[in-house]
């Protein structure tokens, strides 16, 4: 029996995406799998253009459910121009509309991560996304 291959898939995103509190301007996101079939998790990383301060890359990582709604919100906010929620036991997101792009707001008080993207590149992390659901969700191989 061959063991599944770890896919990553990197989201090329523009010059207007930072990680908050940080500070931090990213050049990509990459997005993989975590945790077992049973179980399975998206997890975003940001690969950014700067860290001497050597900060995680770690964004959010999300059940296989919640990934899928957070990827389906996404593209309600961009269609309807309107901020939509992710809540679950497990997740709270928030993908907050702008005249010039979005905030995907991870979690809240001390823990909460805030994403500035532009509306080209949220399309390209929703599709991400999908994606990686897409495969997290597929039936083993014969």
């Amino acid at each position: 029996m061959s063991a599944k291959s770890r896919l990553v898939i990197n989201v090329e995103v523009d010059d207007r995406t930072v990680l908050f509190p940080d500070g931090k301007f990213l050049s990509h996101i990459a997005l993989s799998e975590e945790g077992s079939a049973q179980d399975g998790a998206v997890r975003m990383e940001g690969i950014f253009l700067f860290n001497e301060s050597r900060l995680g890359p770690e964004i959010a990582t999300l059940p296989e459910d919640d990934a899928r709604e957070l990827a389906r919100s996404i593209l309600d906010a961009v269609f309807q121009g309107r901020t939509q929620h992710v809540l679950s036991e497990t997740a709270k997101v928030a993908v907050v509309f702008n005249p010039n792009g979005f905030v995907l707001r991870f979690g809240e008080g001390d823990a909460l991560r805030e994403l500035f993207i532009g509306s080209p590149a949220i399309i390209r992390l929703a599709q991400g996304i999908l994606r990686m659901v897409d495969r997290l969700s597929a039936l083993p191989a014969h």
